[in-house]
């Protein structure tokens, strides 16, 4: 009797384990290179088209897509916001509402809000461009693990007669502002799309 009751307890218990490893299910994978353990997202402020206030905690219940990089960009950059466009593209309406794509200037000397707006607002209306004041930049910069540096070019290249090279990743930040994965500026559309989608359940 004693040999029974041992074998049904441990059945029980075998069957219990099953069924709440069952509810749990496999842990998602991100397709960007994940944060582990998750951290804070470090703050952000700045101005805005109309030199509104921005503030990165001031987007409550959104998920945020976070590039750093200026509007003088010849390349990576205009690519990089046609992805994200891409990304909003492939979510349903009523998710669109509930992503925010940030794009970081780390050229604020010629890039001033208006032109942020702009320039972002060319490849979706709903985007954000800020500019972070020059004081703070360097360390909203080392906070981000971004590096941005200007190099000097000739006067043909670029009017101003430097460009920008930078760091071309996308950051992607939960709805409670915790960094969630990190995505080469490339990274497919539809990959990143599915990490939205997850964190928007």
């Amino acid at each position: 009797m004693r040999k029974t009751w041992l074998a049904t307890g441990l059945a029980v218990l075998f069957l219990a384990a099953v069924v709440l490893g069952g509810c749990g299910g496999p842990a998602y994978s991100f397709h960007g290179t994940p944060y582990n353990p998750v951290i804070p997202a470090p703050a952000l402020e700045g101005l805005q088209e109309g030199n509104t206030p921005f503030k990165l905690n001031d987007l409550p219940q959104k998920v945020k897509l976070v590039f750093f990089g200026y509007t003088s960009c010849p390349d990576v950059c205009p690519l990089t916001l046609a992805n994200i466009k891409s990304v909003y593209e492939q979510l349903p309406p009523y998710m669109q509402q509930d992503v925010a794509a940030v794009f970081v200037s780390v050229d604020p000397e010629r890039d001033t809000p208006d032109r942020l707006g702009t320039y972002v607002h060319s490849f979706n209306p709903a985007f954000y461009g800020v500019q972070v004041p020059p004081a703070a930049l360097g360390t909203v910069k080392q906070e981000y693990g971004v590096f941005a540096e200007k190099r000097q070019v000739d006067p043909k290249e670029s009017a101003a007669g430097y460009l920008v090279d930078h760091t071309a990743v996308i950051f992607l930040i939960d709805r409670d502002d915790k960094m969630r994965a990190i995505y080469p500026s490339d990274a497919p559309a539809a990959d990143i799309a599915a990490d939205v989608k997850y964190l928007l359940q």
